[in-house]
C-alpha cells in the first residue's frame, strides 16, 4: 500500500519510535469517568492477559480523518465546515492524517498538527466520483493499528461519507435471477449482497483493534441504502466506535463534532498478544476511578488474532 508508507514513515517521524513490537496490540475503549490508568485490567476468555501500558485523553493521538464525499454540495459544504471546525478544537497535541476514499484511497495531507494545511486540503477537495468506504475501511484500520503498534500513541479512525450504496463500482443491487419466477429470491432480499458484503467486512476487522466512527451525512430511505446504513453502524459498533446518520443537513455539525469528542476521548490500553491467541474470543476490560470503583466501559468486545 504506497499510502501506508507515507503515513506510517510520518507516524514513526512525529513519535519518534522504535522497531515495530509486533506482539503489542493497542486496543482502545471509552468511558465519560475519570479512570485510574493504574487499574485497567484486561481478558480474554476470561483469562487475564498482560499489558504494556495506558494513555488517557491528555496523551498524544494520531487521527486519521477519511472523507467520502460524492454527492450534493447541499450536504458537502456544511459536513466541510463542521470537520473544519472540529479539527481546530482538538488538542495541539493531535495529529492528523487527511485522506479520501472515493474512486481509491489517497493521501492528501501527511499526519500534520498544521490545522492551518487541513483545513485548505478539506476546502479543495471535489465532491465527485463513485464512494469508496467500504472498499478502504479494512486497509485503514489495518493502517491504524499498525501506526498504534509501532508509535505507542492513542490513533482512531473518523469517516465523513454521503456515499450512495447504487454507485459504487460493485454492483449490490443483487438483480432479479430469475424474471418468470414470482419465488426468486432475489425478489424478496434486494438487499441480500451489501448484506453479505458487510459481513465480510466485519470479520476481518474482527482481527483490527483501532475504533472507527462513521458520521453518514445523507439519509436515503431505499431498502438497499438503509441495509447498507445499517451495515455501517454495525462494523463501527463491533469496533468500538460511533455510528451517525444525519436526517437533515442540519444535523450535521452536531454528528460530526460528536463524532470527533468521541474519538479524541478515547483511552487505550497495549495488551500483549497471548502467543497462541484464539480465532474468536471475548475481550473484557475493566477499569476503576480514583475512589476504587469500577466504571462502565465502551470497547470492542469481539476479537480475532487470525487475519481472514
Amino acid at each position: 500500500m504506497h499510502f501506508g508508507i507515507a503515513l506510517l514513515t510520518g507516524a514513526l517521524t512525529w513519535a519518534a519510535a522504535g522497531p515495530p513490537q509486533s506482539h503489542i496490540l493497542p486496543v482502545p475503549f471509552r468511558t465519560d469517568a475519570a479512570v485510574d490508568l493504574k487499574s485497567v485490567e484486561l481478558t480474554i476468555d476470561g483469562t487475564r492477559v498482560k499489558t504494556a501500558g495506558v494513555l488517557g485523553p491528555s496523551d498524544p493521538q494520531m487521527l486519521l480523518l477519511v472523507l467520502d464525499l460524492t454527492g450534493d454540495t447541499a450536504q458537502a459544504d456544511p459536513a466541510k465546515d463542521a470537520v473544519i471546525d472540529a479539527l481546530n478544537r482538538l488538542p495541539e497535541s493531535t495529529y492528523v492524517a487527511l485522506l479520501r476514499a472515493q474512486d481509491g484511497l489517497r493521501v492528501l495531507v501527511d499526519p500534520t498538527p498544521d490545522r492551518a494545511a487541513l483545513a485548505s486540503a478539506i476546502r479543495d477537495l471535489p465532491v465527485s466520483g463513485r464512494p469508496g468506504l467500504i472498499e478502504v475501511v479494512d486497509g485503514v484500520q489495518r493502517l491504524a493499528d499498525d501506526i498504534g503498534r509501532r508509535s505507542r500513541v492513542r490513533v482512531t479512525v473518523v469517516y465523513v461519507t454521503d456515499s450512495d450504496v447504487t454507485a459504487y463500482r460493485e454492483d449490490f443491487t443483487n438483480p432479479v435471477i430469475n424474471s418468470s419466477d414470482p419465488h426468486d429470491l432475489s425478489r424478496r432480499f434486494p438487499e441480500q449482497l451489501i448484506q453479505e458484503k458487510i459481513s465480510k467486512i466485519d470479520n476481518a476487522l474482527a482481527a483490527r483493534r483501532s475504533s472507527m466512527h462513521v458520521v453518514h451525512i445523507v439519509l436515503r430511505g431505499d431498502r438497499l441504502n438503509e441495509a447498507y446504513l445499517n451495515g455501517l453502524k454495525r462494523l463501527a459498533d463491533d469496533a468500538g466506535g460511533t455510528s451517525t446518520l444525519c436526517r437533515t443537513s442540519s444535523e450535521i455539525p452536531d454528528a460530526i463534532s460528536a463524532a470527533f469528542r468521541a474519538a479524541s476521548s478515547e483511552y487505550v490500553v497495549f495488551m500483549e498478544q497471548p502467543e497462541r491467541g484464539p480465532a474468536k474470543a471475548q475481550l473484557r476490560i475493566v477499569a476503576r476511578d480514583e475512589s476504587g470503583a469500577d466504571v462502565p466501559l465502551l470497547y470492542r468486545s469481539r476479537i480475532s488474532f487470525r487475519e481472514k
